[in-house]
């Protein structure tokens, strides 16, 4: 296989007129924490919007040896955020299935169970699936079994099929994966084949829409090859004949996660109310917007390298590298880039000068603090408040 396959037509509704935003020269990978400072290989790239749906998506999308190589360390459990998108995701799934028991819940990007474990009292079975588990089916307990794999491979829905023959599939649940598959249409239309005839899906990613409104243009990146808008979602459901119900975002969360929910029927449906409500995205606003952008990332750089006192870094997140990408700066002007992480202390971050530093208080305390983990911003100012320091920068602003 090669290192990449180059796109020539929209994932959900196959038009051929993509227009580039912006195009990422040498770009650098996110996830990956290096045990010491590494040439690690890069890729150019170009992020597009469907002029006919709105869908984005990644001109090149990598081969995923690449991007989940042994260095990508992301575990749910081990993640504050992951857990915080997780427990966000089962509040929001509570309140839509309410008492219902189901016969089967296939959970797609089951990670380290830390959902399956959750809804264990919703259903009589529960299968769960993801790459970084064996590839055999595996019971874990009297309602859980897991089984790995990439979803889009027909072995892997063939053996979900077989063992959910009794057992119907009557619930889907997939909370930030399918932005990583190399196709999300014919994927979903995949499971849709082996689940009950009236199954709900309910599909968290994040959210195009999002992230044209706030400008975070820095959460695009290899491994997101798909970024759903409100208007791709509901092609997606005309395309596959399925109902769509409702979103539903989390706007704690990179300002705007999006919940979609749809299911499969019998009935003869119509999703053209929804669509009509819907404006189609500018995408000549949006290349300016990211234009923007890129000169204010530079900018901010140069803002912080004029403080007359020390600058340290809090935060050594996985989009870190990004930050540094569009900024043009691999932060050596930081004193220290600390994080309570353990699993990180002593590791680097590709295109990150400085090596990240169990958290120095009395540091922190005596210098001016750029927040470099955006996603965090609220636990992470809670943090820095009670050690106080000079000042507390945060790099986004929503004005």
């Amino acid at each position: 296989m090669s290192d990449y396959i180059t796109i020539k037509a929209c994932d959900i509704c196959s038009s051929k007129k993509l227009k580039r935003i912006f195009e990422m020269k040498r770009f650098p990978l996110t996830g990956i924490y290096i045990s010491k400072k590494q040439k690690l290989k890069n890729f150019d790239n170009e992020f597009l919007i469907c002029e006919k749906c709105n869908h984005g998506q990644l001109r090149n999308q990598i081969n995923p040896k690449y991007l989940y190589q042994e260095t990508y360390t992301h575990r749910t459990s081990k993640s504050p955020l992951a857990v915080h998108i997780n427990d966000d995701f089962y509040e929001k799934l509570k309140n839509i299935i309410k008492n219902k028991m189901f016969k089967c819940i296939f959970e797609i990007g089951c990670n380290d169970l830390l959902l399956a474990k959750r809804i264990k009292k919703h259903a009589k079975k529960i299968i769960g699936m993801d790459p970084i588990l064996p590839d055999k089916i595996k019971k874990i307990d009297d309602k859980i079994s897991v089984i790995g794999g990439f979803i889009n491979d027909n072995n892997l829905i063939d053996k979900v099929d077989k063992i959910t023959k009794n057992n119907k599939i009557d619930l889907v649940i997939s909370s930030h994966t399918f932005e990583h598959v190399d196709t999300i249409k014919s994927s979903i239309k995949k499971v849709v084949n082996i689940v009950d005839d009236e199954c709900l899906f309910v599909i968290e990613t994040p959210s195009l829409d999002s992230i044209i409104r706030n400008g975070h243009f820095d959460q695009i990146f290899h491994q997101h090859q798909h970024y759903v808008s409100e208007k791709s979602i509901i092609e997606l459901c005309n395309q596959l004949g399925l109902q769509f119900i409702d979103f539903k975002y989390n706007y704690q969360i990179w300002g705007g996660n999006i919940m979609y929910i749809f299911k499969k029927t019998k009935k003869k449906i119509s999703n053209k109310p929804y669509l009509k409500k819907l404006k189609k995205i500018n995408i000549k606003e949006v290349q300016t917007q990211f234009s923007n952008f890129q000169k204010d990332c530079v900018r901010k750089i140069k803002y912080l390298n004029k403080q007359h006192k020390n600058i340290v870094a809090f935060g050594a997140a996985q989009m870190m590298p990004v930050l540094a990408y569009h900024s043009k700066s691999d932060f050596s002007f930081v004193k220290g880039l600390y994080d309570d992480n353990p699993n990180r202390i002593g590791r680097y971050l590709p295109y990150i000068k400085p090596k990240i530093e169990k958290t120095n208080e009395k540091n922190i305390k005596n210098s001016f603090v750029i927040i470099t983990a955006s996603e965090m911003y609220r636990p992470i100012i809670k943090r820095l408040s009670k050690i106080n320091p000079l000042r507390i920068v945060t790099w986004y602003s929503d004005f």
